[in-house]
């Protein structure tokens, strides 16, 4: 799917918009947290710098800058992992540029058209085709120094390539689960194996917010209601993705409205926090203070992310699979290796770029730096050093074997991003009640044919 240059700089603007509304709302504490981090990596680069300059003669100097979204354990790993490549590589200056996801893709499309990006970038696979569908902003690392063969190959056709070439490493292969907090679970009494459907859920969480109203069952936030809750719901009715490969619906008004439904009587049985208080912990629920302090029992994300669950609270934490329908036609679990890296293909030094990301990737040492602060490795060399070194860990293990059987993988299309935001604004619009399920659905019906009819005009 081409998006056309008009409908990809509207996208843009709109991003751009967008940023100066997160800069204005942010968590200060997160914001503070970044600038420190970042800093430190700018002095570690500097005083790399000044070493080589002062005893080693190892040719041109190389700045590459690389950027991802994370939490404060996948940020640790990274920078470890750099600092050590620096090492190995003292004519190379690699400059550490990251944040929660809130705000990450609107920056970085922002930067790719304005040409100021990053030279290596963490991407999702969602959004290849809004962004290399525009402009050839994605490399084809085919062409670089860069190993693709540890990767499976249904795994670069599902998530890696696009038009013929190879624009996104997968990192990790992941699908979505539920992790818990052990303790809060046995304060309430409650058996995971007691949760197995949406309405066993909304029990359980009902019963925990009536013993204490302090506590809830679960939070989310709009992009895990809205990417998670939402679709899981609905893949469980239909078998599929939301969007059909020749641009229609794979949904009908009914099931939309029944997915809605179901998200407005979670929040009714108080089985989720109430949403504004989650509001302030977008991108970031780990750090959620009711989840730090044991208020919370479950978080839901998917199965590359257990490492900051595990960091964020002290007692043990536990994991498994999402409730599904009675009847449902297949777990709702997206299933594949969306979570990635790209390469500018306005770099200066794609070669260089190709050689970290194949290091960072694929090496033995690398490997054991990162663990898996994305999940377990996707790369089939990078998952032998952990296992070689006795470092899978048990509940990222666990995670993926939960999420894998009986998914699906969503396609291209149900990740368009003008589709995303539709749904979003209007799943609020639910949840304040300025809309009933059934008006949402019909209003997410026709904002979708009107964008679907645009997108099939411009292929």
């Amino acid at each position: 799917m081409r998006m056309s240059k008009k409908r990809f700089v509207s996208m843009l603007m709109s991003a751009t918009m967008m940023i100066g509304l997160l800069a204005g709302c942010s968590s200060n504490t997160t914001q503070e947290s970044a600038n420190t981090q970042n800093t430190a990596v700018t002095q570690e680069t500097q005083d790399a710098v000044k070493t080589d300059d002062a005893g080693t003669d190892s040719g041109e100097k190389i700045t590459l800058r690389f950027a991802w979204w994370g939490g404060d354990a996948r940020h640790k790993a990274t920078l470890e992992a750099i600092s050590k490549y620096m090492e190995l590589n003292p004519n190379v200056v690699i400059e550490g540029e990251y944040m929660g996801y809130d705000g990450y893709y609107e920056k970085l499309v922002t930067s790719l058209s304005s040409g100021t990006a990053p030279d290596i970038f963490q991407f999702h696979r969602d959004w290849i085709s809004d962004v290399q569908g525009s402009e050839h902003y994605l490399a084809d690392m085919s062409a670089l120094p860069i190993d693709l063969s540890t990767l499976d190959a249904g795994v670069l056709e599902r998530s890696g390539n696009y038009d013929g070439e190879s624009v996104l490493f997968s990192t990790t292969l992941a699908g979505q689960v539920l992790y818990y907090n052990t303790e809060f679970f046995v304060r309430n009494e409650i058996n995971p194996e007691d949760i197995k459907t949406w309405d066993d859920l909304k029990a359980v969480g009902a019963k925990v917010n009536s013993a204490n109203a302090d506590q809830y069952l679960m939070a989310a936030d709009i992009d895990v209601l809205n990417r998670l809750v939402l679709l899981e719901y609905l893949s469980q009715l239909t078998g599929g993705s939301i969007i059909n490969e020749d641009y229609t619906l794979n949904f009908t008004e009914e099931q939309m409205t029944e997915a809605l439904q179901n998200i407005l009587d979670l929040y009714s049985t108080n089985t989720f926090e109430p949403f504004g208080e989650s509001a302030a912990f977008v991108g970031v629920m780990e750090q959620n203070t009711k989840w730090v302090n044991g208020q919370l029992g479950m978080l839901l994300d998917v199965s590359n992310t257990s490492a900051k669950y595990k960091a964020s609270i002290e007692g043990e934490i536990g994991v498994m699979a999402i409730p599904r329908l009675e009847d449902a036609k297949c777990s709702g679990v997206d299933f594949s290796g969306n979570l990635g890296f790209s390469i500018n293909d306005n770099s200066k030094y794609k070669e260089e770029a190709a050689k970290f990301l194949d290091w960072f990737a694929n090496s033995e040492e690398a490997s054991v730096i990162v663990l898996d602060s994305r999940g377990l490795p996707a790369s089939s060399t990078s998952m032998k050093a952990l296992q070689d070194n006795n470092l899978v860990d048990e509940i990222a293990q666990k995670a993926l074997e939960i999420s894998a059987p009986d998914s699906y993988t969503i396609n291209t299309i149900s990740g368009n991003t003008e589709l995303e935001t539709i749904r979003k604004d209007i799943l609020q619009e639910v949840i304040y009640r300025d809309l009933t399920p059934q008006d949402g659905a019909k209003e997410i019906i026709t904002q979708y044919e009107k964008v679907l009819s645009d997108l099939r005009d411009t292929k």
